[in-house]
């Protein structure tokens, strides 16, 4: 294991710990004698599903990148930004989305759940990342300006500034021809909005500068951008043990993606771009680069 691959572990395990005491406090585990599970079952099912937690891990990073340490004080932004991304997964998955029944090599929540559960299970994570936002207890002696700062990049990400606008136009064009343009429209919106949305927290409670802040969503925003990239050539080339998703799912979706639109190889060539791009807004932050350039490394080895 590399020294990249222990620091998520690491983190994710600190993540996930997090998540599940949160949950174990906040009272959402009630059942009536007919429920065979309770709504935060069905949240904690997504939200603690074996994965990276990339998200969280970016914002952790670029903190520590401009030297803030202090790990414990990072996990409540941390956390609430994977159950933004857990949220945005469950309705993602919908009968009525993407139709599929896998996720992360588990059956989806609306398969486990059903299909009403799932999208309340998916509304109650949404709200639950900005009750930890605002909640004092996880404040970390972070003044009231960057709570709201932080508060106003992951709320316009995660909406209809970001990612739902992304899965809208994702959604709607079913079987259309798009350009490339608009297909990388589509993936700046629902994938690297919540990305660059984690940098830029990063940035902004390790008390960046605004110029650092700005340079670090540049970042996040082609980190997503080669990131999905990466997801449309898997979709294409892996197998459901190595995507955990069913494979070849956008094809059955008849869904516009880059690798679909332009071929393999070309992609190939884009996803380069898109990390050049990346490391040149890095390069202009002043953060220590080497964990991150080691990240872009493993992000997009996984086509090769």
């Amino acid at each position: 294991m590399s020294a990249l691959e222990k620091h998520i572990e690491t983190d994710k395990k600190l993540i996930d710990d997090f998540i599940k005491v949160h949950f174990a406090k906040a009272g959402y585990d009630k059942k009536f004698p007919h429920n065979k599970f309770s709504l935060s079952d069905a949240m904690l099912y997504t939200a603690t599903t074996p994965g990276k937690r990339i998200r969280p891990f970016m914002l952790m990073l670029t903190a520590e990148s401009l030297g803030f340490n202090d790990k414990e004080k990072l996990l409540p932004f941390a956390a609430s930004i994977e159950l933004i991304h857990s949220y945005s997964l469950i309705h993602d998955d919908l009968p009525s989305m993407d139709n599929d029944s896998l996720r992360r090599g588990k059956p989806t929540n609306h398969i486990v759940f059903g299909e009403a559960t799932a999208i309340l299970a998916g509304d109650a994570l949404l709200a639950e990342a900005f009750v930890m936002l605002s909640d004092k207890k996880y404040r970390g002696g972070f003044d009231d300006e960057k709570i709201i700062e932080i508060i106003k990049e992951f709320s316009y990400a995660s909406g209809g500034g970001g990612l739902v606008e992304g899965q809208f136009h994702d959604v709607n064009s079913f079987g259309e021809l798009l350009s490339l343009e608009k297909i990388e429209y589509i993936n700046e919106k629902k994938t690297a909005s919540l990305m660059s949305a984690a940098c830029a927290a990063g940035a902004i409670l390790s008390g960046a500068g605004k110029s650092a802040v700005n340079d670090f969503k540049k970042f996040g925003k082609y980190i997503g951008l080669a990131f999905q990239s990466v997801d449309d050539v898997l979709g294409i080339t892996g197998s459901r043990e190595i995507i955990g998703k069913t494979a070849g799912i956008d094809k059955t979706n008849d869904k516009p993606t880059v690798a679909g639109n332009i071929g393999l190889e070309k992609t190939g060539k884009l996803i380069k771009e898109y990390n050049r791009k990346a490391l040149s807004y890095l390069n202009r932050t002043g953060a220590e680069t080497g964990m991150f350039i080691e990240l872009i490394n493993y992000l997009t080895d996984r086509i090769y």
